[in-house]
């Protein structure tokens, strides 16, 4: 996996190479095993048993770091110390750091291209220009066609905050029964999976203001194949994808009833076709608004996306700085529960030379 710098510079500074590599595997595992996905991990050890190690790995590289681990104190009253907290919410930074930029391009990284940068920096990005020149055909004693230039443009992002905060009591904290493995990982896939939303939104928000002749209001055979192939001829001849929901990818079928005939198979089994008239159709994962009391879901059931996912990545993500931490004293808190916040900082865009084309089914 690669690292960011900020995560090799920490890594190397703290001896966290093969920490960052177990949770990385960890990660993969979590994805494989609870959320089904493909991914490569160890299997030598089942997932409780990682869980298990990684914590304890944790809590050791923790103490190591605060140097606080060998005062003869109880764990309870060293958990308690200013630089353990500080060294353990450093570690599930870096952590989270090294697998959010990974975690995202597995499911949008076919649209996205992520940068990162350090603390104050914006990301400038150059956009060529995408068309070819207008050949004129003229008479022998003409001297000039119609004068034609082109230009590199740029757009720039400004990385914006986000946080996630989350409380738990004192106690389970000096108690030592918060497992910090699982806790890295809720917050690094809360992060993923608001930074998914965010490359899906520029994207699925460019629908007004598309040119009329790469969107289209309804789905036919016509118009589908229309649209691609119009995308690719703009696209200089780069291959189409259809991307949507498996909701969404199901409306594409043949217009003629005798065609769909022999695809019953494909389509029970996957609830799609695969290819359709030479544009390959790929499932988006549904994503969950969490908090919503209707249970409302992120991703629109009724629009499908025709990309050429070669061509130029159509949204640019810019990842400012390290994940930041802070926690509230107990002692300042009533109750005694603690509150942890953390920090990120990015920004996604659509920026691209690339076209593409949006059917809605609606």
């Amino acid at each position: 996996m690669k690292y960011s710098n900020n995560v090799l510079a920490f890594s190397q500074t703290y001896g966290l190479s093969d920490l960052l590599e177990a949770f990385s595997d960890y990660y993969n595992h979590y994805k494989a095993e609870i959320m089904g996905k493909k991914t490569i991990y160890n299997e030598k050890l089942s997932f409780s048993e990682k869980t298990k190690t990684l914590h304890e790995n944790i809590e050791a590289t923790v103490s190591k770091m605060s140097g606080v681990q060998n005062m003869g104190f109880s764990e309870a009253v060293y958990r308690t110390n200013p630089s353990y907290k500080w060294a353990c919410f450093a570690v599930v930074g870096s952590m989270i750091d090294a697998v959010i930029a990974d975690s995202v391009n597995d499911g949008f990284g076919r649209f996205s291209e992520i940068r990162n940068g350090g603390f104050g920096d914006s990301f400038t990005f150059d956009i060529k220009p995408n068309d070819l020149f207008v050949v004129t055909k003229a008479g022998n004693g003409k001297r000039h066609a119609f004068a034609q230039r082109q230009f590199n443009g740029q757009a720039t992002l400004i990385p914006e905050t986000r946080m996630v905060t989350v409380e738990e009591d004192l106690y389970r904290v000096l108690s030592g029964k918060r497992n910090l493995a699982e806790y890295a990982i809720k917050c690094a896939m809360s992060m993923e999976e608001e930074m998914a939303n965010d490359i899906y939104n520029a994207i699925n928000d460019t629908y007004s203001t598309l040119p009329t002749q790469f969107k289209e209001a309804s789905f036919t055979q016509t118009t589908f194949i229309q649209l691609a192939q119009r995308i690719k001829a703009f696209n200089g001849g780069a291959s189409v994808s259809a991307f949507g929901t498996q909701v969404a990818l199901s409306s594409v079928l043949p217009s003629n009833e005798y065609l769909k005939v022999g695809l019953g198979q494909e389509y029970t089994r996957n609830g799609f076709i695969g290819n359709f008239m030479g544009v390959s159709c790929h499932t988006l994962d549904q994503k969950a608004t969490w908090g919503s009391s209707t249970y409302a879901t992120k991703i629109d059931d009724t629009r499908i996306y025709l990309v050429s996912s070669s061509h130029d990545k159509l949204v640019k993500v810019g990842i400012e700085g390290d994940t930041l931490s802070f926690v509230d004293e107990s002692q300042n808190n009533a109750t005694l529960v603690q509150k942890q916040t953390l920090q990120k900082r990015w920004k996604a865009g659509l920026i691209s030379n690339a076209h593409f084309g949006i059917i809605d089914l609606s």
